[in-house]
């Protein structure tokens, strides 16, 4: 199964994101708000891909593109 980490500083996004992944047979192993969060998360689990905004907390610049 593949494994994913969602960054999305939207609730909403995030939460329907990760139901549709959810739905389609991919296990979200962590669904954050920060990049700073989305960092911690890839460090902590062994995934196979990480799906980010790219405006992100805190400053709603690059910090999702430069995670990438």
């Amino acid at each position: 199964m593949t494994t994913i980490v969602l960054g999305e500083d939207s609730f909403i996004v995030r939460e329907g994101v990760g139901m549709l992944l959810d739905g389609a047979g991919y296990d979200v192993v962590a669904s954050v708000e920060t990049c700073d969060e989305l960092m911690e998360a890839v460090d902590q689990h062994h995934l196979d891909v990480a799906v980010t905004d790219v405006r992100m907390a805190p400053t709603e610049t690059d910090e999702g593109a430069r995670a990438a």
